[in-house]
């Protein structure tokens, strides 16, 4: 691996770190956030980033974010373990950044430590124009 690409992903792994202390926050928040920027770049380096989708069925069947998984907020105490346990996840939807936190914090208290809310929301990530699967 080249140094540069190597530093590039070096800096984009610690924006993705679980760890409230290494994440980055949103005003306000009370849980580990990554903005859209931070995750499209990890996508576009080919690092393995698992989206999960809270939204209803049908938002998530108008568009979502690439490779995707949807599990709604309104089904998430059922389907959680769809979440996976390793790995980068990242959870979205296109609500208030605090309903987010609570299922971070439900996560949590699962057991899961691998896990990041997407700061900015499905709406950041369509403003900013990055790729979205209909």
């Amino acid at each position: 691996m080249r140094p540069a690409r190597a530093l590039v992903l070096a800096a984009l792994l610690l924006a993705l770190a679980p760890a409230a202390g290494r994440a980055g926050h949103a005003p306000g928040a009370s849980f580990p956030t990554v903005r859209s920027d931070a995750a499209k770049r990890l996508l576009d380096v080919g690092e393995p980033v698992v989206f999960v989708d809270l939204r209803k069925p049908a938002e998530y069947g108008a568009g979502h974010l690439p490779g995707a998984r949807s599990v709604p907020i309104t089904e998430l105490d059922r389907r959680y373990r769809e979440i996976p346990t390793k790995g980068r996840v990242v959870l979205y939807c296109d609500c208030p950044l605090e309903e987010v936190g609570g299922v971070y914090r439900f996560l949590w208290t699962m057991g899961y430590r691998n896990h990041v809310g997407l700061e900015d929301g499905f709406g950041g990530w369509y403003r900013s124009q990055y790729p979205v699967v209909k």
